[in-house]
C-alpha cells in the first residue's frame, strides 16, 4: 500500500512537470509569431490620463562641490643665494709729490703747448717742466704779508692763470690792502735762464684803492679766472661786500681793473677765494669760503658772467675751498677744502650737484691744500702748504699730482 503511494505521489509530480513545459512553450512560439497579448493586456489596462496639477519643483539640492584637492606644497629647496653684484671699486688715489719746500704754495696755471705747470708761492712764481722733471724761479722779488688767524702765514703772489698761451696773469697778496697788484707776464715755452723781478710785468692792473664800492680797498688776490672775454679775481679787502674784481681783455690787451661782483650781498657770506668757469664756460662758479674760523659755511655759487647775476646758491658743508676745477674727461667738479678749524677734515672733494644740492665726497685727505688745475690729459696738479715744522728753513708745501683718472 505504502509503495503504490509513492508511485502515484511520482506519477501526479511528473503530469504537473510536463503540464508546465507545455505552457511555457506555447508563450514562447506567440512571442516569437509576434503576438503579442502581453502587450495588449497591459494596454487594456491602461487609463486615461489625468491632467496633474504641475508638480512645484523643488529647488535642486546643490551637490556640495568638492573640493578641489591642491597637491600639499612642495618643500621648497633653499635657494642658494647668489652672491652680491659688488659696484665696482674705485680705484685708489695716490698723490705724487712733485716739488717741495715751497713756501705757501697757492696759485696753479698750466701752459697750453709745454704743459708746464706755473705755481705761485710766497718767494715768487716757479716752472715746473713735467717732462724734463725740472723746477726754475721764473718771477720773483715780492715783498711779504702776513694772513690767517691761528695759524697764520707768511704770503706772496696768489692766484694764476693763462691769458692766452704767451700771457700768465699774476694775483698778488704780498702788500696791504688798496695796494695790492695785478700782473701780466710775458712766458715763453722754455724756463728763463734767470729770473725777472716782479715789476718787469708786460702789464699792471690796479690797485683798487678805497672809495665809493670799497671802503678799504681791495687786497689778496686768491683765485684767477679767464673767460667770455674777461679777466675774474676774486678778492679779499671790503668784507662787505666780498668783491670779484673784472678785467675785460680787448685786442690783446687787459682793460681796467674794477670791483664787479659783490658775492657778500648776493650770498650773505665771506671771502670769495676759489674761482673757475663751467666747462661750457657759460657760468662762473665761486668757492665762498666763509669766516675761517667757522665749521661747514661754505657756499658753492654760480653767477651769470655777463651780468654779475647770482643763479643759484649752495650749501656744501665744508669748512673752506680754496680751489675749484672741471676735470676736462669727465667734466665732474673737484674741490679743495683747506679747513683752517680742522686740518683732519681737509682734503679733495668730488662736488656732486643735484638740482639745490651739493654733496661733498671726500676724495682723499690732504694737509691744507690750496689750488687746483686739470691738464689735458686729465692729470690733476694741486699745492698743499703741510703742516709747518720746528725748522724755519724748510717748509712742509709742495706741488704734487694725481694721475688721470678723476
Amino acid at each position: 500500500m505504502q509503495w503504490n503511494l509513492q508511485r502515484i505521489l511520482k506519477a501526479t509530480a511528473f503530469c504537473l512537470t510536463a503540464a508546465c513545459l507545455l505552457l511555457g512553450s506555447s508563450y514562447l512560439v506567440a512571442d516569437e509569431k509576434g503576438d503579442k497579448k502581453g502587450d495588449d493586456k497591459k494596454e487594456a489596462a491602461k487609463e486615461e490620463p489625468k491632467k496633474e496639477a504641475p508638480k512645484k519643483e523643488e529647488p535642486k539640492k546643490e551637490e556640495p562641490k568638492k573640493e578641489e584637492t591642491k597637491p600639499a606644497p612642495k618643500k621648497e629647496e633653499p635657494k642658494k643665494e647668489e652672491p652680491k653684484k659688488e659696484e665696482p671699486k674705485k680705484p685708489a688715489v695716490t698723490v705724487k709729490t712733485l716739488v717741495t719746500n715751497l713756501e705757501s704754495p697757492s696759485g696753479i696755471a698750466i701752459q697750453d703747448g709745454t704743459g708746464h705747470v706755473f705755481v705761485a708761492s710766497r718767494y715768487g712764481v716757479y716752472r715746473y717742466d713735467a717732462k724734463g722733471k725740472t723746477v726754475d724761479l721764473e718771477i720773483a722779488g715780492y715783498p711779504t704779508d702776513v694772513y690767517g688767524k691761528g695759524p697764520k702765514y707768511n704770503i706772496g703772489p696768489l692766484g694764476v692763470a693763462f691769458m692766452d698761451k704767451d700771457h700768465l696773469v699774476v694775483g698778488d697778496g704780498s702788500r696791504p690792502d688798496a695796494e695790492e697788484l695785478v700782473r701780466i707776464y710775458k712766458v715763453g715755452d722754455k724756463p728763463l735762464e734767470k729770473w725777472v723781478k716782479e715789476d718787469t710785468a708786460v702789464q699792471t692792473l690796479g690797485p683798487i684803492k678805497a672809495g665809493d664800492k670799497s671802503a678799504k680797498g681791495e687786497g689778496n688776490f686768491y683765485g684767477v679766472a679767464v673767460g667770455d672775454g674777461a679777466i675774474y679775481i676774486t678778492c679779499n679787502g671790503d668784507d662787505t661786500k666780498g668783491w670779484v674784481a673784472k678785467s675785460v681783455i680787448k685786442d690783446g690787451k687787459a682793460g681796467p681793473l674794477e670791483p664787479s661782483i659783490a658775492t657778500k650781498e648776493a650770498t650773505n657770506v665771506d671771502a670769495p677765494v676759489a674761482i673757475t668757469f663751467s666747462p661750457d664756460g657759460k657760468e662762473l662758479v665761486i668757492g665762498q669760503m666763509g669766516e675761517v674760523n667757522v665749521a661747514g659755511d661754505c657756499l658753492l655759487t654760480f653767477y651769470d658772467p655777463k651780468t654779475g647775476k647770482l643763479t643759484k646758491s649752495l650749501k656744501t658743508g665744508l669748512n673752506d675751498i680754496a680751489g675749484l676745477a672741471y676735470s676736462p674727461k669727465t667734466k665732474k667738479l673737484y674741490a679743495t677744502d683747506f679747513s683752517w678749524v680742522d686740518a683732519t677734515k681737509g682734503g679733495l672733494f668730488e662736488l656732486k650737484i643735484d638740482g639745490d644740492k651739493v654733496t661733498a665726497e671726500k676724495v682723499i685727505s690732504l694737509d691744507k691744500p690750496a689750488a687746483i688745475a686739470f691738464d689735458k690729459e686729465g692729470n690733476l696738479y694741486l699745492t698743499v702748504f703741510g703742516t709747518q715744522g720746528k725748522d724755519p728753513e724748510k717748509s712742509p708745501g709742495s706741488l704734487a699730482v694725481i694721475k688721470a683718472g678723476l
